[in-house]
């Protein structure tokens, strides 16, 4: 192939055009709503899928309270402390701390999901642990599901 001068601009153009449309900023997302995450959740804190069926340990969360960029309610029996919302990227995100009968700190976070699943993690900062855990509607003794 033969390069002139004009096929090298129109090469040039064409990779500034493709670089400028990589750099260009992301479609605008309009912001989700979180409403449905008021209610009681079933959180299955199962240490690992290996444990299977008879390994399932559940707890419960009740989220009372989302206003604007915050989330209130209770985690494990404990108050959500500085709960924070992001609505910003087409899904609801949010992150609460906790703190267990001895002054323990956990930081959790979760995803909510396709309208009725929350994918979360906790993070023990105190007992050096990360879990990984999801949550449905409902309570211990009945899923919603």
């Amino acid at each position: 192939m033969r390069f002139t001068a004009s096929t090298m601009l129109l090469s040039a153009v064409a990779l500034m055009l493709a670089a400028s449309a990589a750099l260009a900023d992301p479609a605008t997302v309009a912001p989700v709503p979180a409403d449905p995450l008021i209610g009681k959740w079933r959180v299955d804190l199962t240490a690992s899928p290996a444990e299977g069926k008879s390994g399932r340990y559940y707890t419960e969360m009740e989220i009372t309270s989302v206003d604007g960029n915050r989330i209130v309610g209770t985690f494990y029996g404990s108050p959500m402390e500085k709960g924070r919302i992001n609505r910003s990227w087409g899904s609801v995100r949010f992150a609460f701390i906790t703190h267990d009968g001895g002054g323990g700190a956990y930081n959790h976070s979760g995803e909510f999901v396709d309208g009725r699943l929350i994918r979360g993690l906790s993070h023990a900062v105190d007992r050096d642990f990360l879990s990984v855990w999801t949550a449905q509607p409902g309570t211990i003794e009945k899923s919603a599901y």
